[in-house]
């Protein structure tokens, strides 16, 4: 199993990298060009696997990579190597090397593959490779520049791989950290293979959702515990690229979503793994700048449109184009935190909490959960008996608890009977939804309350608007007494076992 930690940087810090003093001994330097195949309709791609040959100081490689998983940058992948006699696949010596592993060489042994095979792609780099002893860990340093290309098309590559090839995978996070005190760095969490079909298929980056979570009934809670909060960094890490890079609104709202499931995770596991306060502080950083900026999404995409065709409702126009300015300038904000060192070191620094933390817990995953869902469920109930029409906190409060209650089931939805866990989360989900409208309402008075400090001269749009959407709330209020009564006919989903 290959464990390796991938980062990007800025071509212009290279310099700076060679010259570090945790690199020590001036570089060993290759220049590689790897060739992948896959078939026409990527039989390999689709299976989760990896196929190359690359050359290396004068002599073919043939590399497989498969299956596996990336949790906060942190790549563990299957990994397969040997020498061929050419720049081509031999995969009958792959077979070799694959053993009896029975799944993959099912993979292999799919008729025709041989001759399906072509060249889709190829990396060709300068690597700089150092060998580094650090905190009793064998670590392999790469520094690849270079490019992916695909018939005249090319991508940029300029990263660190940081190796683990003896030793602790916390390790790896640790040396990272070192680095980035001196050296601007970012996590990646796709490899040169990703990116490279990213070019056969010409596809962008698009919004990437919740994955649902497997956790076998005898889990332990060491094991879910890096399960679920790795769950959640994959949500928030696979859609950091189209955030800083595009203007699907939609990306951001998944990894703010990401953020609100990591927070809501880690206060699940507080009695037996609390979090450090600095990495608390830091998660509550980051979904304030995404909850910023996907306020004034929702504002004008999903709010200001019930107002556009209202009666008297003169200068709109001008108020969206105002709301756009500004939803653009937060976006970019959030952009930049994600960019951001500060970023960076949150993420590298939970990768390492959670690998170090995990081994120390003891139970099982399942008797924690049942004890969490009826804390959560109780809690629930308890605040829907309080809601009230006179304080609109109350409703937002019972909203909180239900998102808590409907994350926390999802997490370890795999430990309960399927037909109680869809009726339970379809339920928190509507509530969630009801009582979420008003609350962008809310949030919406508050939007414009600012919008009309910073531009004055759409004071009557603004206004007008603030009315209009207040005397909407009054008239189309939540019933409260029917989302009570629905909670309090809810009953837990029962065990599987």
């Amino acid at each position: 199993m290959e464990v390796e930690l991938k980062l990007l940087l800025s071509p212009q810090y290279n310099e700076q990298l060679l010259q570090h003093p945790l690199l020590g001994d001036p570089a060993h330097t290759q220049q590689l060009t790897a060739r992948y195949f896959d078939t026409p309709d990527l039989h390999l791609l689709h299976h989760g696997a990896g196929l190359r040959v690359r050359k290396v100081d004068g002599v073919w490689i043939q590399t497989m990579k498969a299956g596996g998983s990336v949790q906060s940058g942190l790549h563990s992948r299957n990994e397969w190597e040997g020498q061929v006699d050419r720049a081509w696949p031999r995969l009958g010596k792959l077979r070799k090397l694959i053993g009896d592993d029975a799944h993959w060489l099912a993979i292999l042994n799919t008729p025709k593959l041989k001759q399906r095979l072509e060249p889709l792609f190829v990396v060709d780099v300068q690597r700089h490779l150092w060998q580094i002893e650090s905190g009793g860990n064998l670590i392999e340093v790469a520094l690849d520049v270079g490019h992916i290309e695909r018939h005249g098309h090319q991508v940029a590559v300029n990263e660190v791989e940081l190796e683990l090839k003896e030793g602790d995978p916390a390790g790896l996070y640790a040396f990272a950290l070192q680095l980035l005190d001196e050296i601007p760095l970012r996590i990646s969490n796709i490899n040169k293979a990703q990116r490279g079909y990213m070019l056969v298929r010409e596809t962008g980056h698009a919004p990437f959702r919740t994955q649902a979570l497997q956790l076998d009934s005898d889990a332990s809670l060491s094991e879910a515990l890096p399960a679920v909060l790795g769950n959640c960094l994959e949500h928030i890490q696979r859609n950091e690229v189209a955030v800083v890079e595009g203007h699907d609104t939609e990306t951001l709202h998944q990894m703010r979503v990401g953020v609100r499931r990591l927070r809501s995770a880690l206060k699940l596991f507080e009695p037996v793994a609390p979090c450090p306060p600095a990495l608390q502080e830091d998660v509550s950083w980051l979904g304030e700048q995404l909850g910023a900026a996907r306020d004034w999404d929702v504002l004008l995409s999903a709010t200001l449109p019930r107002v556009h065709a209202a009666p008297g409702g003169n200068g709109m126009m001008e108020l969206q184009a105002l709301a756009l300015e500004q939803a653009h300038a937060m976006r970019n904000q959030a952009a930049q935190a994600v960019l951001s060192p500060r970023y960076t070191r949150l993420m590298l620094a939970l990768g390492s909490w959670m690998l170090q933390t995990a081994p120390l817990l003891n139970g099982s995953a399942a008797q924690f959960s049942r004890e969490i869902l009826q804390r959560l469920h109780k809690s629930l109930l308890k605040r829907a008996d309080r809601m009230s029409e006179d304080d609109t906190a109350s409703a937002h409060r019972t909203r909180i608890a239900a998102k808590r209650g409907r994350y926390a089931l999802e997490f370890f939805h795999a430990l309960y009977r399927t037909k109680g866990t869809r009726a339970y989360l379809k339920t928190l989900s509507a509530v969630q939804e009801e009582l979420g409208q008003h609350n962008d309402l809310a949030v919406a008075d508050r939007l414009l309350q600012e919008l009309v400090q910073r531009h004055p001269q759409a004071a009557g749009a603004i206004q007008f608007t603030r009315g209009y959407l207040l005397a909407q709330q009054a008239t189309q209020p939540a019933d409260l007494d029917v989302i009570r009564s629905r909670l309090h006919a809810l009953a837990l989903p029962r065990a599987r076992n």
